[in-house]
């Protein structure tokens, strides 16, 4: 079956009255002895404008990750085609070979749509039960990378909140997590430290002015980490973290992109979205009207439901979930509550810290349940890598008793951290860590390469550059 197919039928007419009222008003307006150019040049405009992901996506698989380089590149193509479209069609040799080439750009999307009807065979659905179980193409573990933003140190907690962590602690524990005690972000900051943990490196420059060019395709795909998953044969998974943030948005490198439900002023429904995608419509709307096109927060469940455990290909999934960073998820008997704000609630969570401790509570068996479902049903023997982006962030901090582990400038950068590989990998006896050498672990354990780790370094942004700041004391 088909879903919302004759909602898609519908508006598969609108579109072609639509062309054809433009159509006539473009003859109209240029003169009768043009309709042939025009219906032509009408016709091939129509497919290409619906040809903007594939472009977008092979442009992509070039390296080209701005979203505004890729829209002007397909813009400019188009161009293109249409004034090559509009000289040739004014002669009669080659008016039949456009009507041929037109045929065939809309048979080509009609028969997967007539194949689709008739199998019914959606890629994704696991709403059935698998029946087939096919050899894994290569033998490496499935990796499962979860971003959780904001999530505290346990000793913040413990020192800062009085709040004890230990029971979430142990239930990792039990299911072979390692919890390192000390862990650290590189940064107090989402983009660069996600971006540095998919480097591997520090690449970002100390003292010179940022720009966004920096980490934007890094938190979008393109990156070390994935790079090198791929050539060991993996597919990329990459879940947006929902909302109206678009740091971790899917960027067209992965080979799966899940995205949370989607919500807006005007109701714009999964169909709707599926058809804009095919437009560069969609990433302008996005940025310039986010009202219109929403975005739920993407959620632990959400982000389950959606990953293929049984895949014959290795797959390498990313997954950042904006919890436990207000605004919040969840009331005090941890039933989800409805969002009426898409927007993250800044820096500063000084006035929602009751709120924002109860999100951590109710997210800790989600996070439990996910961990189960993945060992569960993934049979590769899996490396689950649990972290946050940051700590803590908030002003006039004051810790509840009197020697807290961690200074309370440095509570930002104690984020939390649980790895769950395969003998460890050389992780078991570092009780400091910090996140740049996450994948540097990840892979030499795959790879069986030896072990070559970076110094922890920290850094702060200040005036529009980075700074380094030394935690001997952390």
């Amino acid at each position: 079956m088909l879903i919302y197919g004759d909602l898609i039928i519908v508006y598969a007419l609108i579109f072609t009255c639509a062309s054809f009222f433009v159509m006539l008003l473009l003859t109209f307006i240029l003169g009768k002895r043009h309709f042939i150019c025009v219906a032509h040049v009408m016709g091939i405009s129509s497919v290409c404008l619906f040809l903007y992901l594939p472009t977008s996506t092979a442009l992509a698989g070039l390296g080209l990750s701005l979203g505004s380089i890729r829209i002007a590149i397909w813009f400019l193509l188009t161009v293109c085609i249409l004034l090559i479209t509009w000289k040739l069609s004014k002669y009669q040799e080659t008016s039949l070979i456009l009507v041929v080439i037109s045929v065939v750009m809309v048979a080509i999307p009609g028969i997967s749509v007539a194949h689709f009807f008739a199998t019914g065979a959606i890629k994704w659905d696991r709403s059935g039960k698998v029946t087939q179980q096919h050899p894994r193409l290569v033998e490496v573990p499935n990796v499962y990378w979860f971003v959780f933003d904001a999530y505290p140190r346990a000793d913040v907690l413990r020192d800062y909140f009085s709040y004890d962590n230990n029971k979430f602690l142990n239930q990792l524990a039990v299911r072979e997590f390692i919890v390192p005690d000390k862990t650290t972000t590189n940064y107090m900051s989402t983009k660069f430290s996600i971006s540095t943990t998919a480097s591997m490196d520090y690449y970002l420059p100390i003292g010179m002015p940022l720009h966004p060019a920096m980490w934007t395709a890094r938190l979008q795909g393109y990156s070390p980490v994935v790079e090198r998953f791929k050539s060991l044969g993996y597919n990329y998974i990459h879940a947006e973290s929902g909302g109206n943030n678009l740091k971790t948005r899917c960027g067209g490198r992965e080979d799966r992109c899940i995205k949370a439900k989607t919500v807006g002023k005007y109701g714009i429904n999964e169909a709707e979205v599926g058809l804009l995608v095919l437009t560069p419509l969609y990433p302008i709307i996005r940025r310039m009207f986010p009202g219109l096109i929403s975005f739920d927060f993407t959620s632990v469940e959400e982000v389950a439901r959606q990953l293929d455990f049984t895949s014959p290909i290795p797959q390498f999934v990313f997954a950042h979930v904006l919890s436990p960073h207000p605004p919040k998820r969840f009331d005090k008997d941890c039933k989800k509550i409805k969002q009426e704000n898409f927007e993250l609630d800044g820096k500063d969570y000084s006035d929602v810290i009751g709120a924002y401790l109860n999100d951590l509570t109710c997210l800790n068996p989600l996070i439990v349940e996910l961990v189960d479902e993945i060992i569960a049903s993934d049979e590769s023997d899996p490396f689950i890598i649990i972290q946050s982006d940051h700590g803590y962030r908030g002003k006039g901090l004051k810790p509840e008793v009197d020697d807290p582990e961690v200074k309370a400038e440095f509570v930002s950068f104690a984020n939390f951290n649980a790895m769950r590989i395969p003998n460890n990998c050389g992780l078991v006896d570092k009780k400091k860590f910090s996140l740049v050498n996450t994948f540097r672990i990840v892979l030499s354990c795959i790879e069986g390469e030896e072990l070559n780790l970076l110094p922890d370094r920290h850094f702060v942004k200040s005036d529009g550059k980075l700074k380094e700041v030394h935690l001997e004391d952390f």
